[in-house]
């Protein structure tokens, strides 16, 4: 799904794709099928973003391209793709492509669940995934039956004032977090552990650009800079100054792949006062410059 420079004005960010104002203000989720949307747009779904909404896209059948950030896939129904609130992302689906596309505000929605379940299913969102379902073809028809049964209830008159379409997407979720944790090490998943983890990943996201140290990420948390770093080690394979650190580099590929501006103003966006710092920084992460990095990226037209 190349992107051209003429497209390059800005990451757009929607509630829902093509819609600036938020459906889900009085409720905390919503969901429809791929086809709803998605034929509206030639069965392309241009790179976007959500803020504070993320989202789950399970293909039943056909075929799609998606780009999650920098990454890009190819991919065939089953799968299912996990993407957490602020990803860039895009599809380029098969015309026909059968399928389900739930939106939610996981804050509002995981307070319905209890709180074992509740830092599970958080831990699904903790970075975008592709979950290829095709060997697993009972989990495939169990998905199927809770999307197929959340979009029944969503569609009701009365679905608004009712808290059905809230327990079936926190079950919906709750059978994919048990899922997932299968497959992780003892421990991790559904632990205390994963849900701090969580918190401090929300408040990076809120402040990041700030550049805060880690010992005021510590203080806000209420937690000390060393139980903080034990943490990030255990579950994220780095410090915390790290994981700061990663969320910032990610943004800055956000930018120099769909944002046009010279890499000063791409740095001054990002908190750098100082456009060479940043081009270091950048390498550091990324092996490349910048410019080097937007070249690669970047398809120009004509």
């Amino acid at each position: 799904m190349p992107k051209s420079r003429s497209m390059r004005r800005g990451i757009p960010s929607f509630a829902l794709y093509g819609e600036r104002s938020a459906s889900t203000e009085t409720d905390p989720l919503h969901i429809e099928t791929i086809r709803s949307r998605s034929s509206k747009y030639l069965w392309r779904i241009g790179t976007h973003r959500h803020v504070g909404l993320s989202q789950c896209v399970y293909i039943t059948a056909g075929q799609a391209a998606v780009d999650l950030d920098d990454a890009h896939s190819d991919l065939s129904g089953p799968s299912l793709i996990l993407i957490p609130a602020g990803t860039v992302h895009g599809f380029g689906f098969e015309a026909d492509t059968l399928g389900y596309v739930f939106t939610l505000e996981l804050g509002r929605l995981t307070g319905i669940a209890g709180a074992v379940h509740r830092a599970p299913i958080n831990a699904l969102f903790n970075a975008p995934r592709i979950l290829d379902l095709s060997t697993d073809t009972g989990l495939a028809a169990r998905l199927s039956r809770l999307f197929e049964a959340l979009l029944e209830e969503f569609q009701q008159p009365d679905s608004v004032m009712a808290p059905v379409s809230g327990w079936l997407g926190c079950s919906l979720l709750a059978v994919l977090a048990t899922s997932a944790s299968k497959a992780a090490p003892r421990g991790v998943v559904g632990s205390p552990d994963v849900d701090r983890l969580s918190r401090f990943r929300q408040l990076i996201e809120a402040h990041y650009l700030e550049h805060w140290p880690v010992s005021r990420y510590a203080d806000v948390l209420g937690w000390s800079e060393s139980s903080l770093n034990r943490l990030c080690v255990n579950l994220a394979g780095g410090t915390a100054f790290e994981v700061v650190q990663q969320r910032l580099a990610l943004e800055a590929r956000r930018r120099l792949t769909y944002v046009a501006g010279p890499v000063a103003m791409i740095a001054a966006e990002l908190g750098f006062k100082d456009p060479a710092y940043f081009c270091r920084f950048f390498r550091k992460h990324a092996g490349v410059s910048p410019t080097e990095f937007r070249r690669r990226s970047w398809v120009i037209d004509g």
